[in-house]
Order: structure tokens, then sequence, then C-alpha cells
């Protein structure tokens, strides 16, 4: 069976799917705020549990329509579609990071919505071994698979033509970054006109790899309640916008009951695993960005991680660079504004220019 027939359940059967997805994940936010109250009532003590302030914002995020919800059989998508007709308006593809999810760009895409008045289109996805998507090998983090699987699912979801007929803007945050250049310079999309990388740079993540497995030791391992977990983000400086870690952390952890029925949060991505998967993301990172003939963006938040060859080329003119020094790693959440801002301002100065056809003159006389 076809990946592409695979992916969608369709009739109605795929739409009680959807809605049984739905109630299901509202149920969880009430739930949550039960747990709040009665551990607020057991003790005095101000525990992380005790703080609305950093419960999960799920439906607040249904409120806000930031992204229409989709099940699909292997891989979660959201999407916003463009008012345009004849699919004329463009494609944001946003492909998050490793231990990421899609709705780390929910905030962004919200306001891409705003700024193109609701013509573009917005896509994302959770990738393999990511957040909502179940796949038979979610193991398998090669680049190669990663690549692959964008490919499919764009072709899943708006038709096989969309990689060689739709306006397409594909942008990616570190791991996701390395994934969009990957595929833009093997040309297996070959209508995306727009690239943006977002804080990924070869040099300074080759450098970094070693500190990666200390990364994944330290951080918590399980957390008892979502509020904890939203309220790590924010202290430990991973995200620095509470209201989008209030979207995207939930989605990052899967619940567990222990063997004294105490529910708690694991996460649902075991960063350490990918290990084997680390080199060859980034390895040839910016050969591949600047080989591609689209229009390329990269979003930093910092000069310090340009590495030689970029830097060499961005004096070369060969790409635009944006530096936003008051985000962390995690741009898109800590100052999605700016960020929508930046890729659609990239997007206009980019897009294809239409013109209008010329009728031959007649002349009646």
């Amino acid at each position: 069976m076809s990946l592409q027939k695979e992916i969608f359940k369709k009739g109605n059967k795929g739409t009680a799917l959807l809605e049984q997805t739905l109630i299901e994940e509202q149920e969880d936010v009430d739930d949550s705020g039960k747990v709040i109250e009665e551990e607020a009532k057991k003790s005095n003590i101000r525990s992380f549990s005790t703080l609305k302030k950093y419960a999960p914002d799920g439906s607040n995020y249904e409120n806000y329509e930031i992204l229409d919800q989709i099940l699909v059989y292997i891989f979660r998508v959201y999407d916003i579609q463009g008012k345009s007709a004849n699919n004329s308006s463009p494609l944001f593809v946003l492909h998050h990071g490793a231990g990421y999810s899609a709705l780390t760009f929910a905030l962004a895409a919200l306001h891409i919505k705003n700024l193109t008045n609701g013509e573009s289109t917005i896509f994302a996805y959770d990738c393999r071994g990511h957040g909502k998507t179940k796949t038979s090998d979610d193991l398998n983090l090669s680049l190669g698979q990663l690549s692959q699987d964008l490919v499919d699912v764009l072709k899943a979801a708006f038709g096989n033509d969309v990689i060689t007929n739709r306006e397409i803007f594909l942008v990616g945050h570190s791991m996701g970054g390395c994934v969009v250049a990957d595929v833009m310079s093997r040309k297996l999309i070959s209508s995306a006109t727009c690239m943006a990388v977002i804080d990924v740079v070869e040099g300074s993540a080759m450098e970094a790899l070693s500190g990666m497995l200390n990364f994944c030791r330290n951080r918590p391992s399980e957390f008892k309640t979502l509020e904890d977990a939203i309220l790590w983000s924010k202290k430990s400086g991973s995200i620095r916008n509470i209201e989008s870690a209030r979207i995207s952390i939930p989605c990052l952890l899967t619940e567990q009951e222990t063997h004294t029925n105490i529910k708690k949060y694991t996460w649902r991505t075991d960063l350490a695993a990918t290990q084997p998967h680390w080199e060859g993301w980034f390895s040839g990172l910016s050969e591949k960005f600047l080989s591609s003939n689209a229009a390329k963006l990269l979003i930093l938040a910092g000069t310090d991680r340009l590495d030689k060859p970029l830097t060499i080329a961005q004096m070369q003119g060969k790409y635009q660079l944006m530096v936003l020094p008051e985000a962390g790693h995690m741009v898109q959440e800590d100052i999605p504004e700016r960020t929508a801002s930046a890729l659609v301002d990239f997007w206009k100065r980019n897009e294809k220019l239409i013109l209008p056809v010329k009728k031959p003159f007649i002349n009646d006389k």
C-alpha cells in the first residue's frame, strides 16, 4: 500500500476519528484542571501544579483556531487553508526540530495567517517519532527518511502535483532546517521558491554534538503534571514565551501510570536514542543550504552561530541573514510575531511575479 493511501483514512470513519480525538483532548484538559484544584485543596504548599499561569492551553488553542486539526492514519497534520481559490495562494510548510512537534509553530502560524490576510495556506506536521504521529519505524530518523516523509506527506495532503505546481515556502527549525535544506539540494520539491532555516548552522551544530548527551541526561526525565513541564520549560530557558509553551509542551509528553496508579508524564521522543542520526542531520548542511536555487533566509538567535562558509556566503549576498538576539534557540516560540513577520516579508520580496496575459492587438478598421 502506498504512503499516500495509508496516510489518510477517508470517509465518515475518518471524520469520526477526528471528532473523537478532539473530544478526548478536551477531556484531558478538563481532567488536568480538576487535578490542580484537588492538589491545591490537599496541601498548603505552593507546588508547581497550583500555578494556573502554567496550565496547558489546550482550550485556548482551539479557540484561537491557530491551526485546524486533522487526524491522519500515520502523521498528525495541522493546517490553515488560505482563502485563495485554485491553490493560487502560497503554501508555507513548517518542519519542527528534534524533540519538538508541529505545535512549536502554532503562534507563528497564526501571525502568518494575519499578515497575509488569510490568503496563504500554512501546513505543519509532527514528523515520525514525534508528537501524535505514529509509524511502524519511529526510530528511523535518518535525514533521507525524514526528507522523503516531507515529500510524501505533502503529496498525500495536496496531491502529487503539489511538489511541481504549487508555490511553496519551506521553513525548518534546527533538525527541520536540515530536512528542508536536504530536500531542496536534492530537488525533491521543484516548486519551492523560498527556503528558511531557523537557528541551525553546520559548524556550531557539529561542535555542540559532544554536549548533547549531557543535555539529554540533565533534563528531567519525567514530570508529575503538565504544569510542572511547562514551568520547567520557562525556568530552564528552553522556551521563553509562556503562551507558546502552554500550547507546545503538552504534545511533547505522554501520560503514564505507575504501579501505584499515580500519573506521570515522560518525553514522547527519546532524544538520546536519536544519537546515531545526529551527525547525519548536520553534516554538509551549509553546502546544501547554499546550493539551493530557491531564495534563502537564515534566521539566527546570535551571530556567534555562523560558521566560515556561511559568513563568506553572506558577505557575497548569497542569502539573507536575520539575527534576533532577543530570542533563544526556540526562535519561533520566543518571538512568534517577529518570526512570522520575517518569513512573510521575505516571501513577498521573492514571490513569483505573475504577469497578465498579453492580448493580441486586433485592428477592426
